[in-house]
């Protein structure tokens, strides 16, 4: 059974450092809508312009004052385990190496040869002791530095060790290597980010996991849809009747809000039992999952014992790059737990792609012009939070 939608006995759950008072305090509010499916999130519906998901202009803003601004996750800290261990990818035109060099220590680089341009490494991941140009065969070691030069009496203005890899500032934290923005590149910049959302991010752990079962595809769609599908449980029962649902207590979706990021609370069926549970024994992850929305694109789903990681990386107005990830304990899957895994990763990925096949038919509605605004309900009060923050960093008030 898919573990995104099942049931674990009441008072039993994942393991999640979270404060206990806060715990218990959202196991309340979880009561509370229970008893309640009525209870608002808001007083009213709120409107937006659909020029926020396929205007050029709005497009380009949000890569110059949110994606340019602030920090990005690239990759889980699993995929470079070990040092030699290195991944490339794109982003937003810049082609980077993400690597761990011999003191085990992350960096970020540009995926190009000092020489002339050339992309240094092709490979999507891998193990090298040193990256080389397959163009001239300029050679840098794992830190970077610029290590040999085939004929170098050819170049006697470049020294070894000066010519060496473009450096992006980076930090690994929290179990992922982030991009930082030129403006505020340290550690203490990524905890100001996360501000008040820090803590719920730190105690995930997420360092003592490791990646299973990555897959990446291009839609046809504005990357903000990606997002706020996560941010609502009303489609559950239309659009996931035969998947998702039958195992989610529908109307009982709740938030918080951490500055521009976000907590959702999306609560199963289990919930219903949990008062024959005593109250000092109630977990949590037993009765419902737990979406940390990451500002302004990455989504980690907390599911009980395992995490669903979700980029939405923009490619152009309409058109998306979503990557998957289940984000399983370290050494599982070496120890026999494939098939789990591989279970959960089908079932999981298949309630996504119902949500991506919407999200490509709303794009197509979006440009056929039948609606000047989206609306959203009360119940998806959490998607008007998201968009504010999007405004805020557009218009000053969040940049």
């Amino acid at each position: 059974m898919n573990p995104l939608i099942t049931v674990c006995p009441a008072g039993l759950g994942g393991s999640w450092r979270m404060d206990r008072d806060e715990e218990l305090r959202i196991l309340d509010r979880a009561l509370e809508h229970l008893r309640d499916k009525r209870l608002p999130l808001t007083d009213s519906d709120t409107r937006v312009s659909v020029d926020r998901y396929q205007s050029p202009e709005w497009y380009q803003a949000e890569l110059d004052r949110i994606f340019t601004k602030l920090p990005s996750m690239l990759v889980h800290s699993s995929e470079i385990p070990s040092p030699g261990t290195f991944a490339t990818l794109e982003h937003f035109g810049r082609p980077l190496i993400v690597s761990r060099d011999q003191d085990g220590a992350a960096h970020v680089f540009l995926n190009a040869c000092r020489h002339r341009g050339a992309r240094l490494e092709k490979e999507p991941s891998g193990e090298r002791k040193q990256f080389t140009c397959g163009y001239h065969a300029w050679r840098y070691d794992l830190d970077g530095t610029l290590a040999a030069i085939p004929s170098p009496h050819c170049f006697p203005g470049v020294e070894r060790g000066k010519r060496n890899l473009v450096a992006l500032p980076a930090v690994e934290a929290y179990g992922f290597v982030w991009l930082m923005p030129e403006e505020n590149p340290g550690r203490a910049g990524l905890d100001a980010f996360l501000g008040d959302f820090l803590p719920d991010i730190a105690d995930l752990d997420l360092s003592s996991y490791e990646i299973y079962g990555a897959e990446s595809q291009e839609w046809e769609i504005n990357w903000k849809l990606v997002v706020e599908g996560t941010l609502e449980g009303y489609h559950f029962p239309f659009l996931h009747a035969k998947s998702a649902n039958p195992l989610f207590e529908n109307s009982t979706f709740f938030f918080d809000s951490f500055g521009p990021h976000l907590r959702s609370i999306l609560p199963k069926r289990s919930i219903n039992f949990i008062t024959r549970t005593e109250r000092s024994e109630r977990r949590l992850l037993s009765v419902a999952n737990v979406i940390h929305t990451i500002f302004p694109n990455e989504t980690v789903l907390h599911q009980s014992d395992h995490f669903l990681w979700i980029t939405s990386h923009p490619l152009g107005p309409t058109r998306t790059l979503v990557k998957l990830r289940l984000i399983v304990p370290k050494g599982s899957v070496r120890e026999g737990s494939v098939e789990q895994w591989e279970e959960n990763r089908q079932l999981t990925y298949q309630v996504q792609y119902e949500d991506l096949e919407i999200y490509r038919e709303i794009q197509i509605g979006l440009t056929s012009g039948a609606n000047d605004e989206h609306c959203f309900g009360t119940q998806e009060f959490a998607l008007q939070k998201y968009n504010e923050a999007i405004e805020a960093h557009l218009f000053g008030e969040g940049g």
